[in-house]
């Protein structure tokens, strides 16, 4: 079968190129397809993206193609790097360094950044299948999952990818939840927060509630994020997994950063780390799990450094609290009883765990429990990939697992009941695999979606640019929109300008955190 479906898609292509070229060629045009041995010097690619997935594209498209690459990479906001500069922690200085080696990307001669550019909006898939040979998909995954429970709206939730962009600057999070997430952390009548989830992203919005601000006053956090937690009244940080203690996502090291917090108690009910048999397995299989258990067990026997000893669970005081509760699901946030309609309080069912090691399932008991004295809460269950805005209508997109339809990173479409490669499309890193993995872990999706294109380039299977943008890419026409496109140059511009603020302020930088002033900054609009 596998095979028929080959032969076939490939009849197909042949006369789809055949007619293609056909068409295109009687209406004086050039054609669409590659010939081999054909395609002009050099070739341009274009990869929207400027996350780790699109830079680590960037790079191998340069190292496959060598010198006769030309590759533009667009990005939405006018600063580039994606969740390295707006998701990674401040106090994990060490996991940005990588933006060491994408800056060197960008500074090559034969890479183009276009900043403040919206795939979708101010340029659609058509406008570069026109202009360049392949297009790699890199946008990432803008959207979050939801719980699905009532009063999951109510001001005060929010997800953690929002929290995490308004600490870290992304400027459309600073603008839309600075407020919201000010007036919740300085809720009077309430003192805790709740996180859903138990991996790292939940781990580091943790971290960010419990550490002290003035350990946080010499890292790249922005100034209004620290400002408001100097100010908040979030004491107590509760994160609820719906599966057991075994199951948790944390990573060890992260997860040992956040238990040892100075003056930080910890607090587990010892019953939620009884360990079943399959339970004791689960760990035996993950090695990094069972160390994270152990850490756990750990920070128990011995509590942190300024921690009371004769302080009572839940007895917060003056002091800070992480308590983690396993085998928890919420059904409900409730609203607080002052008209403001902020969440106030939280309904848990608690869950009990059935099936084999490796397929652990949490299903509900019947008893429930409440969590009250809430001012935020935040899900952090996952990232999801949207479809890009204004991409036409019918380009393939997996609505329920948020990621485009590929093979090795080849979009793919369906072509008379048999998936077709959409030729000259490819796709890298969570839009290609879903959120998952560590930043390296785009490299080797990058590699991956890289090595397709350079086979399809030998066998002729890219895109041939129209002749009469003469391999100039899409920046004339973006300029012709009246975009004000931010190159390479004009982030420096920015990164020189927030390196300065931040030298000024005994900090690595303070970022920008709205657009136009990234834009006039890196335009240099209102300097003399």
């Amino acid at each position: 079968l596998r095979s028929l479906a080959s032969a076939t898609r490939e009849t197909l292509l042949r006369q789809a190129r055949g007619l293609a070229t056909s068409a295109v060629i009687a209406s004086g045009g050039s054609p669409m397809f590659n010939t081999p041995g054909k395609e002009s010097t050099p070739r341009r690619f274009c990869v929207v993206g400027s996350g780790p997935a699109g830079m680590y594209a960037a790079d191998r498209l340069l190292a496959a193609f060598g010198e006769d690459a030309r590759v533009d990479v667009i990005e939405k906001l006018p600063t580039p790097f994606g969740l390295v500069r707006s998701g990674v922690a401040p106090d994990h200085a060490g996991t940005k360094s990588v933006v060491n080696r994408f800056d060197g990307i960008l500074r090559d001669p034969r890479v183009t950044y276009l900043g403040n550019v919206s795939f979708g909006e101010h340029v659609g898939l058509d406008d570069l299948f026109a202009r360049y040979s392949a297009t790699v998909l890199c946008y990432g995954a803008e959207g979050d999952k939801k719980l699905g429970v009532p009063g999951e709206d109510l001001p005060g939730s929010h997800s953690a990818r929002e929290f995490v962009g308004w600490y870290n600057g992304d400027p459309r999070c600073v603008k839309d939840l600075d407020g919201p997430l000010r007036r919740a952390l300085g809720c009077a009548e309430g003192d805790t927060a709740v996180i859903f989830g138990l991996g790292n992203v939940a781990v580091d919005c943790a971290r960010m509630l419990l550490r002290a601000p003035e350990h946080l006053a010499s890292t790249d956090v922005c100034q209004h994020a620290l400002e408001a937690l100097r100010r908040s009244t979030v004491r107590r940080v509760v994160m609820v997994g719906r599966r057991g203690v075994a199951q948790g996502a944390f990573s060890p090291k992260e997860l040992r950063e956040l238990l040892n917090l100075p003056g930080v108690r910890v607090t587990v009910d010892p019953k939620e780390l009884a360990l079943e048999p399959e339970d004791e397995a689960d760990l035996a299989a993950q090695r990094p799990r069972r160390r994270a258990y152990e850490a756990i067990v750990k920070s128990i026997e011995s509590p942190p450094a300024g921690v009371e000893a004769d302080l009572r669970p839940g007895q917060v005081e003056g002091g800070r609290e992480l308590v983690l509760k396993f085998l928890r699901s919420p059904t409900e946030f409730l609203p607080s009883a002052d008209g403001k309609n902020s969440v106030r309080s939280v309904d848990l069912a608690v869950n009990r765990l059935e099936g084999a090691a490796g397929s652990r399932k949490a299903v509900p008991t019947g008893e429930k429990e409440r969590l009250d004295r809430v001012s935020l809460v935040l899900r952090s269950v996952g990232y999801k990939g949207l479809p890009a805005k204004g991409v036409k209508e019918g380009f393939p997109f997996d609505h329920e697992r948020g990621v485009v339809p590929n093979v090795a990173g080849r979009v793919m479409e369906k072509m008379g009941g048999y998936p077709t490669h959409v030729t000259g499309v490819y796709v890298a890193g969570w839009l290609k695999r879903g959120p998952t993995g560590i930043i390296g872990t785009n490299l080797h999706c990058a590699e991956e979606t890289v090595e397709s294109i350079a086979e399809d380039a030998a066998n002729g299977r890219l895109r041939r640019p129209d002749y009469r943008f003469k391999g100039k890419g899409v920046r004339p026409l973006l300029e012709s929109r009246g975009v004000r496109v931010v190159d390479a140059e004009g982030w420096g511009r920015i990164d020189a300008a927030e390196r300065a603020a931040g030298e000024a302020a005994g900090k690595p930088r303070e970022k920008f955190v709205s657009v136009d002033s990234m834009v006039r900054t890196a335009l240099a609009i209102g300097e003399n």
